[in-house]
């Protein structure tokens, strides 16, 4: 019986030896001091993350893009500064040539973050005045610590295609 114990402990050591001795050879040198800082930066990019911005942070003041066709669109979030896991105050204002002149416009605004998952954070707003509209949103705290948020405001108008515009926002916890 302590024959067979030995002989097995002998052929796990042997397998934990050759996993290592296989790794060490697979292993890959790194290419930046932090891998995972580099990535989100990287995907932030991508996905239009603070290169979105344009010097415009939602956490500083209300912001206006352009909408792709034509139009503008002018995105607040209060209250300042903005802070996670409380209801924000989200209003869109569309100017001119954004869809809103006939009444039939429609308002998504989408939160996430990038190279995030934050699970799926929309709010409908709700017209209040032509071409103005409002609603709530709360942003969740992101475990890892992240700050950085995107903002999609989606505007449809009846026999239009859907057009959006992305703001970057920063939070303050």
């Amino acid at each position: 019986m302590k024959l067979a114990i030995v002989g097995l402990a002998a052929a796990i050591g042997t397998l934990i030896a050759g996993t290592v001795w296989i790794a060490f050879r697979l292993r890959e040198e790194t290419v930046v001091s932090n891998p995972y800082e580099e990535g989100l930066r990287l995907v932030g990019k991508e996905a239009g993350g603070p290169a979105a911005g344009r010097g415009c942070d939602l956490g500083s003041a209300p912001c206006a893009r352009p909408l792709p066709g034509g139009g503008e669109v002018r995105l607040e979030l209060g209250p300042r500064p903005l802070v996670t896991m409380k209801e924000l105050a989200v209003r869109v204002e569309l100017g001119p040539g954004a869809g809103a002149a006939d009444g039939g416009a429609s308002v998504i605004v989408s939160f996430s973050m990038p190279g995030m998952n934050m699970g799926e954070n929309r709010s409908r707003l709700a017209a209040t005045a032509p071409g103005r509209f409002e609603g709530k949103a709360v942003l969740v705290r992101c475990p890892s610590g992240g700050r950085q948020w995107l903002a999609d405001v989606e505007v449809a108008s009846p026999g239009a295609p859907a057009r959006s515009a992305r703001f970057s926002l920063t939070v303050a916890e």
